[in-house]
């Protein structure tokens, strides 16, 4: 195979996701890897194995209530994808990063850091701006937004108690396919915005719920730059 490759033409890589963390979130990141590589025929696309492991336990029960750990299926999980073959990992799940080094430590296969991939995004297009997190609760407990984006030298700004519950409540609400209070979301969003206001993102449930509610603020959302980190790693072009 490496015969028939051009000159300067890197090999192909296949790719393992870590899923189940929703379902929803899962497809969100296959869809945007499929829209955003640059391929002109089935064959052309990235050879991707999917785990959706909805054997994983909450994340944020973990964090915020010391419940259920999910690491254990976490790991079985990453190990299975690596048992396939395939070359490295994708976790669409904001909050699983806690447990990030864990897993890594456990593998002989590289994970792409989602979180740290949003700070280098971020670092490289929107460092002037207020970056606000909207994620679980057990995301902001984790602090492991703070942690990726100190190393870049960003600040990162957590809303109040009452601001973060509106967005927990909309997140489960969103997997629990039940209705979200969008007056309720959209006035908490309006209450921390001004004209330098950068949204990030940190749960893959999110961009799904401003997408369906056409929200219009400016936000990052990180699992279309996990794909786009995903793409590049495989060794194929981003769609321009």
């Amino acid at each position: 195979m490496e015969e028939s490759l051009k000159v300067g033409e890197k090999m192909k890589k296949t790719v393992g996701i870590i899923g189940g963390m929703g379902p929803d979130a899962t497809v969100d990141l296959f869809s945007k890897i499929v829209k955003y590589t640059d391929a002109n025929s089935d064959q052309e696309n990235i050879h991707l194995v999917i785990d959706n492991n909805t054997s994983i336990k909450d994340r944020s029960s973990y964090i915020l209530n010391n419940d259920n750990s999910p690491e254990e299926e976490l790991k079985k999980t990453a190990l299975k994808l690596q048992g396939y073959g395939v070359d490295f990992l994708a976790m669409p799940c904001n909050t699983a990063h806690y447990f990030y080094d864990s897993i890594q430590q456990s593998l002989n296969i590289p994970i792409i850091n989602m979180i740290e991939e949003t700070a280098i995004y971020v670092k490289k297009n929107h460092k002037g701006k207020t970056h606000i997190l909207l994620s679980t609760e057990g995301t902001y407990k984790s602090n492991i937004y703070k942690e990726n984006f100190k190393k870049y030298n960003l600040d990162i700004i957590y809303p109040n108690k009452k601001q973060k519950k509106v967005f927990m409540k909309s997140i489960y609400n969103f997997k629990a396919s039940e209705s979200i209070d969008f007056v309720e979301l959209q006035n908490t969003l309006k209450s921390l915005y001004n004209k330098n206001t950068l949204f990030i993102l940190g749960c893959t449930e999110l961009p799904l719920i401003f997408n369906k509610n056409k929200i219009k603020y400016s936000y990052i959302d990180s699992t279309k730059i996990l794909a786009k980190a995903v793409i590049k790693k495989a060794n194929y072009k981003v769609k321009k």
